[in-house]
């Protein structure tokens, strides 16, 4: 598996618009990678980027404020990861939006050394976890 520019940087440090602008900004960046190298696809396919961005905005919409920022990156097939890592309480979420409609998106969250996965079906899943995430 090819990760494409992902850096895990805290996203527990909150300021609202800020994180959000910084997660879209980071986003898009995305898609200016180049398409391939010999390991796989670089750049997000147009599918993962609109899963991305869709729950991205609902959990924007309905947080407000406290939105972490999240870190990107993609796959060799041209997924899409977002990754929100709080160190303060040693809680993690990623979220997985594939390259394509034949897989489903869906969320990892882990706390400590307990963590599990689950489908994401709309953006009210991804705030449970990142309100879930953000405290501390």
């Amino acid at each position: 598996m090819t990760v494409a520019k992902e850096q895990i940087t805290d996203s527990s440090n909150n300021s609202g618009l800020s994180n959000f602008r910084i997660t879209v900004e980071r986003l898009i960046e995305l898609l200016d990678l180049e398409e391939d190298d010999e390991y796989g696809i670089l750049r997000p396919t147009e599918y993962a980027f609109r899963t991305a961005m869709k729950l991205v905005v609902e959990a924007y919409d309905s947080m407000g404020n406290s939105f972490p920022k999240a870190s990107t990156g993609t796959d060799d097939q041209g997924s899409i990861r977002l990754a929100w890592q709080n160190i303060k309480a040693d809680r993690r979420v990623r979220l997985f939006c594939p390259h394509s409609s034949d897989e489903k998106a869906y969320i990892y969250h882990q706390d400590s050394d307990k963590y599990a996965s689950e489908n994401i079906t709309s953006g009210a899943i991804l705030v449970y976890w990142l309100e879930w995430f953000n405290k501390v």
